[in-house]
């Protein structure tokens, strides 16, 4: 089985192709770290190639396309999911999306307290979750330190991890337990996404191709609306 995994939900892009079975589906594989500045555009595409040609597969020879869903940067999430549609359509091949947040926790998924994954979502807030025992215990968050640490209390021990860890740490400081930073800002995502993404395929099928990209915040152009809208009716209600 050959699947393919995407992470562009931040600046810097992840690739991975493993090549195994259904007993070891990573039995070989192979995977790219690009910090492409938001250029996902430009890249995604040739190292995708790249990546089946180290590996001597064509494009339409892979079984499973894996990438992430969000949260994460509008337009980076926008290009990885729609160039992994292009490669579905053209060869008929199965697409599963995992939540961010889920990708990043399966990473660190070692560790034996609460898990919190982050990533800088700017305006002074991250995106980000939290995780206890094997489970989800939030929804996904477009939150600062403070709302964190107050779901965190109960815990005695967390790791933030994530490329925005050691930035985000010190605003969850009125959490009491032992908090702990993940020293590895770039992780690889491809064995989780190929974990989780064969679980998912295996309980739920392929996504619906019209699926897009999960969301927590509004677009800038959504909250513009918005905000015309309010102030239109609070104008003709005081005429």
């Amino acid at each position: 089985m050959n699947i393919l995994t995407v992470d562009t939900a931040t600046e810097t892009m992840r690739l991975g192709l493993a090549v195994g079975d259904e007993n070891d589906p990573m039995n070989l594989f192979c995977e790219r770290m690009l910090l492409s500045s938001g250029m996902h555009s430009e890249h995604l595409v040739p190292e995708i190639i790249a990546v089946c040609t180290q590996m001597g597969l064509k494009p339409e020879e892979l079984n499973l396309l894996v990438c992430t869903s969000g949260p994460g940067s509008f337009t980076g999430l926008r290009i990885g999911m729609s160039a992994l549609k292009g490669i579905a359509l053209a060869g008929d091949i199965p697409l599963v999306s995992i939540p961010t947040m889920d990708a990043l926790k399966e990473a660190v998924g070692f560790f034996p307290g609460a898990i919190v994954p982050v990533i800088d979502a700017r305006k002074a807030r991250y995106y980000s979750a939290i995780f206890a025992d094997g489970k989800r215990i939030c929804p996904d968050l477009d939150c600062e330190g403070a709302e964190v640490a107050e779901l965190l209390e109960g815990y005695g021990s967390a790791l933030v991890t994530g490329a925005d860890a050691v930035a985000f740490a010190p605003s969850i400081t009125p959490y009491s337990g032992r908090l702990i930073v993940d020293p590895i800002r770039y992780r690889s995502l491809t064995q989780s996404l190929v974990t989780l993404g064969l679980k998912r395929f295996r309980e739920k099928g392929p996504d619906d191709i019209g699926c897009g990209p999960e969301y927590v915040r509004r677009s800038d152009a959504e909250i513009a609306l918005q905000e015309k809208i309010k102030k239109q009716r609070e104008e003709s209600h005081g005429a």
